[in-house]
């Protein structure tokens, strides 16, 4: 169990996406990553960071939510942060390339996992486990950006049959959310939800910490 992590930025805002949409949060950004997804809007966290004091880290959450992510959170051991933040509703935002076995444990952890569909590049490094791993508490996300990538969400969904809840939103800027609509009509995928990232949608795009 790991007294230190790589820190790229801790801050508090709102979930941006998922079941906690709109509600405020403090996220701890980790640095590191294993994967190079062609649409990735947090490159700065492939390298950028500071070693940091697991116990400096759980003294800077402001909030009761917090949520861990990255680059790829579970590519450092978190045990330690987790066990600090005893009390914390904990939402780690993982890559699906990483097993998340090892925390399930947690009583107060829940997940949101993305499938990486084909429009990524990095589909052939899901950890298929894990998908067959989800409880209710936890979160499927798919974030697609061709109707080829809709299909294969759809696919995932009926192999695995999650009984967690399933989002899927736009890659930012190559298909609308009209045409997720329109396929889950066409399809008739009452499970799944529609989102789109609000904090892209409050501030600019490009904005670092919200």
């Amino acid at each position: 169990m790991k007294n230190k992590l790589k820190v790229n930025e801790i801050f508090d805002s709102i979930d941006g996406e998922g079941k906690r949409t709109g509600e405020l949060a403090t996220f701890i950004r980790l640095t590191g990553c294993n994967l190079r997804c062609s649409y990735c809007d947090t490159t700065y966290a492939f390298d950028e960071g500071n070693e940091r004091d697991v116990a400096d880290i759980a003294g800077s959450v402001t909030y009761p939510n917090v949520t861990i992510t990255g680059g790829e959170p579970l590519c450092q051991d978190i045990h330690g942060l987790i066990e600090s933040l005893n009390g914390h509703d904990i939402n780690i935002e993982t890559n699906g390339s990483v097993a998340i076995g090892p925390y399930m444990k947690y009583e107060n952890v829940f997940f949101t996992i993305d499938y990486k569909c084909g429009s990524s590049g990095m589909s052939q490094a899901m950890e298929m486990k894990n998908f067959t791993m989800l409880r209710p508490r936890d979160v499927l996300k798919f974030v697609v950006g061709s109707r080829e990538d809709l299909q294969e969400a759809r696919k995932v969904t009926e192999t695995y049959r999650p009984a967690c809840a399933v989002y899927v939103s736009p890659v930012w800027g190559e298909i609308e959310p009209a045409d997720i609509v329109d396929f889950m009509k066409e399809y008739t995928l009452t499970q799944w939800t529609v989102q789109v990232q609000l904090h892209k949608i409050i501030w600019d795009p490009a904005a670092r910490g919200v």
